[in-house]
């Protein structure tokens, strides 16, 4: 009986590989035996032969970032500078009629990667691949696992988001009014009025990571849909549609230089690292602006001369671009997986992958990136230039289509592979502008790209800062969301609007954060936030506080917009007018210290409290079963040597008017062993001990944790002291 091949079953530190994610956390400054590893696994047909009849290999791009490539022939691979490497398996036994073979890989570099299996008959030169085979019959073709490894800092980020142009401007909604870079420093704020600067951001709130919304000239057009025509775009106009990727917007310059705003800007990078504050720009890579330029960095790629760094793109180089729907026999066609040939042809606004799901309309380069299964609208949700819905069906995929399959061929010698180059150049040379400084990116609609243009990217970055943090924007499904985890750090929640609710109760936020881990897994960082610059805020200080002290105690990114703490609801015009926080900074408002020392104490609880900033939890109940609504209640714990964990429990009062009370049980699985006291983290006084006398670790397992809120939006940290 002929053999027939068959490989797959394949685990990655016992996680499924098919289309499986790996998220871990490393610290290449230390490695050694802290280091992860990653335990793999894989099985193949035996038919009665024996294993030292099949040669089994892994093949990866683990640990290869420093030599990312756009594409790598598979002829080119396995070399001292190849990007993808095979590993020899070993033989680790029978399961039931399949061999299973299995590796050990240490884990080295910060990363995107991807790994796969492949095996053959001894002597032979034919290789039978884990992609071509499905896990069953008539299922799909198994895919690659992703693994995911960040930056160990990544889970230590508490970040705080701000508009340079927004954060300090004067009253009066004009462009006169604005606030700039300088505003921003101790020594360069020359308009005498001075609420905010960096170490505001660090020593009053105790944020660790700066959030700057984008800083890049966006474009001067916007299509006007009324006169269905052009129109001036500079007031302000979103900054979410660049110009320009390599220089800063002149506006934020105090004299409106662009050579004074790269200089602010370097500034800046400065004094934030002085202060130990990480510096984020905000960007979007899947469009720009109708008059996007080449910039200095094309010049830097030879993609074009210096004399033409200030052309067009879509005029000079519209293969760049996606080709816009024509309308035929009044019927619109799309023709979002094809490049533009000319400006005519180029897409009258982006996003075109969802085809005009949503518009906007100063985003009028979508940039081609090439043919993938998940470009194209979502099921049901295509729409014509006026919002009409349109009956579409794309054989080749949709947004939601999750083969992960790459059409495009970038081994040639294409405009598209050129594209990638440029946007894998982008952040190396703001690394290097800002001193080496820049130290992350918030991706706005991270979904428009390829995940192997991200992965790309991220590897890319990573040889020039191996600690620079990616957290991606995403919309829309779960399934588009899994697919953007696979290749960044952090990713934004969708369930924001618990956060900022006054009336969320515990199972609201238990049955979204099991979600979220049920969807990621429990190892992925997840931005947790109430308000930002695209949601309302809740004009409720110490509302939002007691919020924000849910996301801090929770691994992942607690976030904050930079009107909460100053109790704005809105979430401040960044596109169609100058906004201000004038008002919000020069009312005396007694309470806002209190609120902004709460800020702080968690935050520096958060950073001095090990484990919650780790993943373990247990989401706790009353002593008589189920959970207090109106107390939010996790037990964070980190193990350690001998018989007991590092244990922190908070509660937070989710009441905005009045106090509470409940008894708690502790589950058994976290290791208490002799006496404890409790203090509050947060508290006015830290060290403190709250209970009369120390309680033996049964007693506390027997009766239970009592907590007492005398106010509404009470916050408890409380720590268990070994006495």
């Amino acid at each position: 009986m002929a053999y027939s091949p068959w490989i797959g079953n394949l685990k990655v530190n016992g996680r499924w590989g098919n289309y499986g994610t790996v998220k871990l956390l490393l610290d290449e400054t230390t490695g050694g035996a802290t280091a992860p590893q990653l335990q793999v696994t894989v099985e193949i047909a035996a038919q009665g032969t024996a294993p030292e009849q099949f040669e089994v290999e892994i093949f990866s791009n683990l640990n290869r970032r420093d030599f990312v490539k756009t594409h790598e022939p598979l002829a080119d691979s396995g070399g001292p500078t190849s990007y993808w490497m095979p590993y020899r398996m070993s033989f680790q036994g029978d399961s039931f009629d399949n061999l299973v073979f299995g590796l050990t890989l240490p884990v080295e570099k910060c990363g995107a990667y991807r790994i796969t299996a492949r095996y053959r008959a001894t002597g032979s030169d034919t290789w039978w691949w884990h992609n071509d085979f499905p896990p069953w019959p008539d299922l799909p073709l198994q895919r690659d696992c992703a693994v995911v490894v960040s930056p160990r800092k990544a889970a230590d980020a508490c970040l705080y988001e701000a508009n340079a142009l927004t954060v300090e401007a004067l009253a009066g909604g004009s462009y006169e009014n604005r606030s700039t870079l300088d505003d921003f420093l101790s020594t360069h704020d020359f308009d005498g009025f001075n609420p905010f600067q960096l170490t505001y951001v660090t020593k009053e709130l105790g944020f660790n990571t700066l959030w700057l919304m984008p800083v890049f000239p966006n474009t001067q057009w916007r299509w006007d849909r009324q006169k269905w025509d052009w129109a001036a775009n500079d007031n302000p106009g979103s900054p979410y549609s660049s110009r320009d990727y390599w220089s800063i917007n002149r506006w934020l310059a105090d004299n409106a230089a662009p050579a004074r705003a790269l200089e602010l800007f370097q500034i800046l990078f400065r004094e934030a690292g002085a202060v130990d504050l990480d510096v984020f720009v905000d960007l979007a890579f899947n469009h720009a602006g109708r008059d996007v330029i080449y910039g200095s960095g094309a010049v830097d790629l030879g993609f074009c001369t210096m004399q033409e760094q200030e052309e067009w793109v879509r005029q000079h180089r519209p293969s760049w671009c996606t080709r816009g729907t024509a309308f035929v026999d009044g019927h619109s066609v799309p023709y979002y997986r094809e490049a533009a040939h000319s400006d005519f042809e180029c897409a009258v606004w982006a996003p075109t992958d969802r085809l005009n799901e949503h518009i906007w309309d100063d985003a009028n380069v979508d940039w081609f990136f090439g043919d993938y299964s998940a470009l194209g609208p979502k099921p049901g949700r295509a729409t014509d230039y006026w919002g009409n819905p349109v009956a579409h069906w794309d054989p080749t995929g949709n947004a939601e289509d999750e083969r992960d399959l790459f059409y495009t061929d970038l081994g040639s010698a294409s405009d598209t592979e050129q594209l990638w180059q440029y946007f894998g150049y982008i952040l190396p040379y703001w690394i290097e502008k800002s001193g080496g400084k820049l130290a992350g990116i918030r991706a706005d609609f991270a979904q428009g790209l390829p995940n192997q243009l991200w992965e790309y990217i991220v590897n890319r970055t990573r040889k020039a800062r191996w600690d620079f943090i990616f957290l991606a924007e995403v919309l829309d499904p779960d399934v588009i969301q899994y697919r953007l985890n696979r290749v960044f750090d952090v990713l934004t929640t969708k369930d924001h609007h618990l956060y900022r609710m006054n009336a969320v109760r515990m199972t609201d936020l238990f049955h979204s954060l099991e979600a979220e881990s049920a969807l990621f897994g429990g190892e992925a960082l997840v931005m947790h936030n109430g308000s930002s610059h695209d949601e309302v805020d809740n004009d409720d200080k110490w509302a939002m506080m007691a919020r924000y002290a849910v996301t801090a105690s929770m691994y992942g990114c607690p976030m904050v917009f930079m009107g909460q703490p100053l109790g704005l609801a809105d979430k401040l015009p960044f596109r169609d007018s100058w906004a201000n926080m004038y008002r919000a900074w020069s009312e005396h408002i007694p309470e806002r210290e209190a609120v902004g020392r709460m800020y702080l104490r968690i935050n520096r609880a958060r950073a001095a409290t090990p484990e919650l900033r780790e993943p373990n939890r247990y989401f706790l109940s009353l002593v008589g079963g189920g959970f207090h609504e109106e107390i939010f209640s996790v037990a964070r714990w980190r193990g350690e040597s001998g018989e007991r964990d590092a244990v922190t429990l908070v509660f937070v009062n989710l009441n905005v008017t009045a106090g509470n009370a409940g008894v708690f049980r502790l589950p058994g699985q976290i290791r208490l062993s002799g006496q404890y006291q409790a203090r509050n983290l947060v508290a006015d006084d830290a060290q403190r001990d709250l209970w009369p006398a120390p309680r033996e670790a049964r007693d506390i397992y027997d009766s239970g944790i009592y907590v007492v809120f005398t106010m509404a939006n009470e916050v408890q940290y409380l720590k268990l002291v070994p006495v």
